[in-house]
């Protein structure tokens, strides 16, 4: 399922990244590559907070949409 669908205080796997090259290479720096995991703080209104690594971040829907997860049980 894509980020914009996950739940919050929830924690996910990154099973793969969409999109061109510009914004896999922006998921990279940010540590976003296929079985990293991250935890979901906020998915409201307006950007989708993420915490992956020990840091926090901030994903409009647009590119949060090219992450596809999957759920840690």
């Amino acid at each position: 399922m894509s980020l914009i669908l996950a739940d919050e205080n929830a924690e996910y796997e990154v099973v793969r990244i969409e999109g061109g090259h510009g914004s896999q290479t922006k998921f990279l720096e940010m540590g976003l590559v296929p079985g990293a995991r991250l935890r979901v703080i906020y998915n409201a209104k307006g950007p989708i907070i993420i915490a992956i690594n020990g840091s926090k971040y901030a994903l409009g829907k647009g590119l949060a949409s090219k992450i596809i997860i999957k759920e840690v049980a």
